[in-house]
């Protein structure tokens, strides 16, 4: 089942997969990160954490093997990272910067920030924000509004997956995660 998940895509191009701790999800990203940058896809990789990122370079290389170069073919980054390289390098920076990060830290982060980033990405004027894959891993962890700006981020034709454990739901996200919402 991980191999056709790594594998396969969906119709839409969307896909969530869920399951326990230790069961697989991880890998099944990792390895269709290694598959689809090896075909010189532009795969975009998210967690919430750095290590998580870390991490999964790491599976993906070990998934490519005998093949070199794929940890060089992906972007690695948590959302924050991402969201202020989409800022910085588009000429945002200011914007960026102007944000109330002091007295609304949360509302900036889970609102102003997503909302800066699809602003920007709705031009479609930065093809180097534009991925053919988005992969996030432990999704239960992402707030929809992050998602909605990484969608955006999302060839028309490309692929988005994201992985999730309720179980591990840290910050009180995941019960937002519905079908409608996806």
């Amino acid at each position: 089942r991980q191999l056709e998940l790594a594998t396969s895509r969906t119709q839409t191009g969307y896909r969530r997969i869920r399951g326990a701790a230790g069961s697989g999800k991880s890998l099944v990203l990792a390895t269709k990160a290694a598959k689809l940058a090896l075909e010189g896809k532009q795969v975009l990789i998210l967690s919430f954490n750095i290590t998580l990122c870390n991490y999964l370079g790491d599976l993906a290389v070990r998934a490519a093997l005998p093949q070199r170069g794929v940890r060089k073919s992906l972007t690695l980054l948590n959302y924050h990272q991402w969201a202020k390289r989409v800022c910085f390098l588009t000429g945002n920076k200011n914007s960026y910067k102007s944000l109330d990060w002091e007295r609304s830290l949360h509302q900036v982060l889970e609102e102003t920030l997503p909302a800066l980033v699809i602003e920007i990405l709705e031009s479609r004027k930065y093809p180097e924000f534009q991925y053919d894959v988005i992969l996030v891993d432990e999704g239960q962890d992402f707030e929809l509004s992050w998602w909605a700006s990484v969608r955006h981020a999302l060839h028309p034709e490309g692929e988005a997956v994201l992985v999730a454990d309720r179980t591990q739901d840290l910050y009180e996200t995941a019960d937002a995660w519905t079908d409608d919402a996806m």
